[in-house]
């Protein structure tokens, strides 16, 4: 991986950086920013560890807003005209719903003030089977598409359950397949995506900052949360 400093170099000096680059960027600004939330968090009594959570009674998908209301993420352009953490946490609120229309248990969990750890410590403490993390993603306006990530060295089921939502997100929206991204330490989700020993998965279903992808992504919201609860359904209800 290339080391941040020499990114600022080369945007200082007015380069051009690449994708994989401005990832780099994006993962340490959220690493910082997590340090920042559960500071906040400490600072105002919230405590994960104290949080009541009844466990779930059987297979589950935990539905994780990413971000937080500090720090809400990467903007998205009209028509969304919201940040990732506002407009998923509507697109959970939905997935949620669609969920219990399939008789399928979720629960929708928050980062806010705890973290990412502190956040997937209540969704091991709630028992859930597999979870899900809601983000959209962006870079310099043109880039688009559909991708997910994950880390299989954690959950080896974790590539499989990847590779659903993703096939259920391009079949929402119908945008480029970026494909499946593994994480790795330090890379931009992967403390997510490996805190647990289930099936994990981060979902980035289009680029917020793309005209294109915003405009898809906003006019087919619904048909979204609907196709990864019916994805939730198919890895816990294989059978059905």
């Amino acid at each position: 991986m290339v080391d941040i400093a020499e990114i600022e170099r080369r945007i200082l000096a007015g380069e051009e950086i690449s994708y994989e680059d401005y990832q780099v960027i994006r993962a340490e600004q959220e690493r910082l920013n997590d340090l920042e939330e559960i500071l906040s968090g400490a600072r105002a009594g919230v405590d994960a560890e104290k949080e009541i959570v009844a466990r779930a009674s059987g297979p589950a998908v935990a539905i994780v807003v990413g971000h937080t209301k500090n720090s809400p993420g990467a903007s998205g352009g009209a028509p969304i005209h919201k940040s990732e953490y506002p407009w998923n946490k509507g697109l959970a609120a939905m997935v949620h719903q669609a969920c219990m229309a399939q008789g399928i248990q979720s629960k929708i969990f928050f980062r806010d003030g705890i973290g990412i750890a502190g956040a997937y410590k209540q969704v091991a403490k709630w028992g859930a089977s597999c979870v899900m993390e809601l983000h959209f993603n962006s870079y310099n306006g043109a880039a688009h598409g559909t991708e997910t990530l994950y880390d299989e060295d954690r959950n080896a089921g974790s590539k499989a359950w990847a590779q659903r939502l993703q096939d259920a997100m391009l079949e929402a929206l119908g945008l480029y397949d970026r494909g499946l991204k593994e994480r790795d330490k330090g890379d931009r989700g992967y403390g997510s995506v490996s805190a647990l020993d289930i099936p994990s998965a981060l979902t980035e279903p289009f680029f917020g900052d793309n005209p294109s992808d915003a405009h898809v992504g906003e006019a087919n919201k619904q048909e979204l949360a609907d196709a990864l609860a019916r994805a939730a359904a198919a890895q816990l209800m294989p059978s059905s």
